[in-house]
């Protein structure tokens, strides 16, 4: 699984986010994504009743990608001037 992040890197490269099966809960840098491999390992995209399961993991990988490019998840939209 991948996407595409809305900004380029500092090149000017499109920023791909990828979720592959090497990723895996010992790596200590990736553990959102270990989870979220496990998830679909264990069935947990083919069952109905794991769907908010799935969902928080794939919110906790996204902030796990958005933070290695120094980015955050923010809930509510800064003040505007």
């Amino acid at each position: 699984m991948s996407g595409v992040a809305p900004q380029d890197d500092e090149h000017g490269r499109p920023i791909h986010l990828e979720l592959c099966p090497v990723c895996d809960t010992s790596d200590v840098d990736r553990p959102a994504a270990g989870l979220l491999v496990q998830w679909f390992a264990n069935d947990g995209g083919q069952d109905a009743s794991r769907v908010k399961e799935g969902a928080h993991l794939l919110m906790e990988w996204t902030k796990e990608c958005m933070a290695a490019h120094g980015w955050y998840w923010q809930e509510t939209p800064p003040d505007q001037p």
